[in-house]
């Protein structure tokens, strides 16, 4: 089949090498020029079209039987103490600890099928996040070329490099994940470089709300022509610095100045920091809670037109110091915890952020995932929790163009496995890719075993 017209690679004259190869195949079967752009035209107006991408990152593992995938048929071991309640959409059912979300099944999809084989948090996190099939090159794995590969986020930075508006184009709200204090790896940029790494934005704070980084922060009394006046000797001395460092190192390096300065000298990108702008109802509506306030924020980012904004959920943010290794990791009172805590302020802040984006028209070109980097196991420990779960689990994914009220796989009658259409992580990646028209061979051209296939029911 044809690729017409979603290459985004292009020459100088604003035609890609693909393209062309691609037009002189049109020509040779008889179609010409005109039915080219004909065709061009028409995929452009009919394909989704999707500009930012939202992750709510629930790090730690949310179980997928109190959400997604309940099994009530299933024995008290498996099953646990909630029921499965209908939802708006007739015979799709989800866990009665998410009543605001069943009320809006018509506005999302659910993914029942998501499995990998990594139960560590490090490796299952960089899996979710890069699409390495390989993980964080544990032992006993065939580890790829080079360092662990770039997060899907910096991918989308990479690919979108053109795009790019105020905000850096990868930008994370809330603190790096960590496992007993080594950070997961997969969180960055890797070999793509520093420039596509994520801009980090601490979590909501009540005190203080956000605040930009100390970094971006403008000195006292240094006014816009003064800061010219600054960048113009930083270039100066740049120059020397230029002739005596090695060129990649330099590039690199100039990049990130420029990112910062133009986060200097932008009211644009800060502006977008102050949600105290937003209506106070509308702020109760995603909760006076870290991670409603969080969803908030990157509501306005997306309105500023950043291509990839991702939410942390970890251990610093609603956890309360009630146990686990921080986020979603309830291997312990997981039912209380769930269901006095975790379910109702994302049940809450979800189907806010939903609203909000349909209402003002940003929806359909805003892809929403909500996932974590596995689900918990089928039966119930000892200790009320579950433990890690890779081979089956789900995600719940909404908007850019994504069919809502439907179903994209199943699971075995417990929950543990795919029973119909398994996908792997490097598969959401590739269909993020597609669905943002980014070329993924541009990075990969020769390393097919990686790049996954796109997920059909989600174009």
């Amino acid at each position: 089949m044809l690729n017409l017209g979603q290459s985004t690679t292009r020459t100088c004259d604003g035609w890609s090498r693909r393209e062309l190869l691609q037009v002189g195949a049109c020509s040779a079967m008889g179609l010409g020029l005109p039915m080219w752009f004909a065709r061009t035209a028409q995929a452009e107006r009919t394909a989704a079209r999707v500009r930012s991408v939202l992750l709510l990152w629930m790090w730690g593992g949310p179980s997928h039987h109190e959400m997604w995938d309940p099994k009530p048929n299933a024995t008290s071991k498996i099953r646990g103490p909630y029921r499965a309640i209908p939802t708006a959409v007739p015979g799709i059912n989800i866990s009665e600890l998410l009543p605001l979300s069943a009320r809006m099944m018509n506005r999302f999809t659910i993914v029942r099928s998501m499995a990998h084989d990594m139960k560590d948090h490090n490796q299952a996190g960089t899996m979710a996040l890069t699409g390495n099939r390989n993980g964080s090159q544990a032992s006993g794995a065939t580890p790829l070329p080079g360092r662990v590969r770039p997060s899907m986020g910096s991918l989308v930075s990479y690919l979108s490099r053109r795009r790019s508006g105020d905000w850096p184009a990868f930008t994370v709200i809330g603190a790096e994940c960590k496992v007993s204090g080594a950070e997961l790896r997969g969180q960055t940029a890797g070999g793509l470089g520093a420039a596509h790494d994520p801009f980090r934005l601490a979590t909501y704070s009540f005190d203080d709300g956000f605040r930009a980084p100390a970094s971006i922060e403008p000195i006292a009394g240094l006014g816009g022509s003064r800061l010219t006046d600054r960048r113009r000797l930083l270039t100066d001395l740049d120059d020397t610095q230029r002739r005596i460092e090695a060129a990649a190192t330099s590039g690199r390096f100039t990049e990130l100045q420029e990112k910062a300065f133009a986060l200097l000298t932008s009211s644009g990108a800060k502006r977008a920091l102050h949600i105290d702008a937003e209506p106070d109802a509308l702020r109760d509506r995603y909760g006076r809670t870290v991670f409603g306030q969080n969803c908030l924020l990157a509501r306005r980012f997306i309105e500023a037109g950043v291509p990839f904004v991702q939410v942390n959920w970890s251990g610093d943010a609603e956890d309360e110091q009630q146990g686990g290794d921080g986020g979603w990791d309830l291997h312990y009172r997981l039912f209380e915890r769930m269901q006095d805590r975790f379910c109702p302020i994302f049940d809450r802040t979800f189907t806010t952020l939903l609203d909000d984006l349909h209402e003002r028209g940003l929806l359909d070109s805003t892809l929403v995932i909500a996932m974590g980097e596995f689900g918990r196991s089928p039966e119930i420990s000892s200790i009320g929790g579950r433990e890690h779960w890779p081979y089956g689990y789900s995600l719940a994914v909404a908007g850019g163009g994504t069919p809502g009220g439907t179903v994209i796989g199943s699971s075995t009658a417990d929950g543990g496995h795919p029973a119909s259409n398994p996908i792997h992580p490097v598969d959401l990646i590739a269909t993020v890719l597609d669905k943002m028209r980014l070329d993924r061979l541009e990075l990969f051209p020769r390393e097919s075993e990686v790049i996954g296939s796109v997920i059909p029911e989600m174009v």
